[in-house]
Order: structure tokens, then C-alpha cells, then sequence
């Protein structure tokens, strides 16, 4: 595929997923008990896969739909809530260093939605 696509540069929203990626694996790392983690490293993996070797549109679709797809619905990443309660006062505390957490879960999604493109494929 062409670093262009219709007019959309394909390898700067790869670029661009690939670093809202890293700061969102970034974030999390900071609490070593989120389950999520492991899935956006191997997003990031992948995305920086693409990146190297070359994709095409569909595979574009792939990992947009990867990323975007624990994004809703009980249970899923949405759900997740970056603190942990402290069993001397009995109230959830927001863990150190988790201040950038919804910008960063924001910024995936929003560059994991430019990637896709539905009908054309």
C-alpha cells in the first residue's frame, strides 16, 4: 500500500497509534496488577510490525478492530479504574504516576477509529 490513501497518510496514523500506544503501555505499567497491559503491548508489537514490513488496508482494519473492540461492554477496558484501596483508611486512591490515564486511553481509540475503513475492503 501507499504511504497515502486517498488522500490520508496512512503511515503518519500509523505513527501516530504507535505512539498513543507507547504512552498508554507507558501508564499502565505503573499498576502491576492491570490485566489490560499485555493486550496493548501486543498492539504496539503489532502496530510497530505493520510499520517495518508493510500492511495493507485489511490489516489496518485488524488491529484497529483489536484495540477498539475491548473498549465497550461489561467488563472490558472501560471498566478499568487505575486505584487501588488502601486497607488502613478503606477508600480507593488513584496509583502514583496514573495521571495521564484518560488522555492516554483516549488518544488509542481515537487513533485506533482514523486507521479503519469499513466497505472499502
Amino acid at each position: 500500500m501507499s504511504t497515502t490513501d486517498n488522500g490520508i497518510d496512512r503511515q503518519a496514523q500509523l505513527r501516530e497509534l504507535i505512539e498513543a500506544l507507547n504512552g498508554l503501555v507507558s501508564v499502565l505499567e505503573q499498576d502491576s496488577g492491570c490485566k489490560w497491559t499485555g493486550h496493548f503491548v501486543r498492539c504496539l508489537t503489532q502496530a510497530e510490525s505493520l510499520r517495518d514490513d508493510g500492511y495493507d488496508q485489511p490489516a489496518l482494519n485488524r488491529l484497529s478492530a483489536s484495540l477498539r473492540s475491548i473498549f465497550g461492554g461489561m467488563g472490558s477496558f472501560n471498566d478499568y479504574a487505575p486505584a487501588r484501596v488502601d486497607g488502613e483508611i478503606g477508600r480507593a486512591s488513584r496509583i502514583l504516576g496514573m495521571e495521564a490515564f484518560d488522555g492516554a486511553a483516549a488518544a488509542v481509540y481515537d487513533a485506533a477509529m482514523k486507521l479503519v475503513v469499513i466497505g472499502q475492503y
